[in-house]
């Protein structure tokens, strides 16, 4: 079997060294083995966790919550109601930035009509009150 170092692992696996002994110190990855010289050693084994905690990182998942999937049985299923949820916050966050989308095109629409190119404060606040009973 194969062991790397910290340095390989994180060259591996696109990260850096202090990432690899950071999710060490947090329990999230730890080392198989260590060398006679006390250096950290990481198994092929360790390398695909490395790039599964990685893969969860990118999808914005906390560390905390990637520790406990590393740590169940059934990871799959863990997953999975995980991006359930996620998915779910996702989708309403796209749903207000649709709607503030919305708005900033309406009030571009309603600026761009306007003769004296000089739109009043009180203007922009009656179309605001508008299009709050739009949304």
């Amino acid at each position: 079997m194969s062991y790397y170092t910290t340095g390989e692992v994180a060259e591996l696996c696109g990260v850096s060294v202090r990432t690899v002994q950071y999710y060490d110190a947090r329990r999230v990855l730890v080392p198989s083995g260590q060398s006679e010289g006390g250096r950290r050693m990481y198994s092929e084994e360790d390398v695909s966790k490395l790039k599964v905690i990685c893969f969860l990182r990118d999808l914005s998942l906390p560390l905390d919550v990637i520790a406990k999937i590393m740590q169940e049985e059934n990871a799959a299923k863990v997953i999975d109601l995980i991006f359930e949820e996620q998915e779910s916050r996702l989708q309403e966050e796209f749903t207000q930035k649709q709607k503030q989308l919305e708005n900033i095109r309406s009030l571009r629409r309603y600026l761009g009509k306007e003769k004296e190119g000089d739109v009043s404060f009180k203007s922009i606040k009656d179309i605001a009150h508008v299009m709050k009973q739009k949304n």
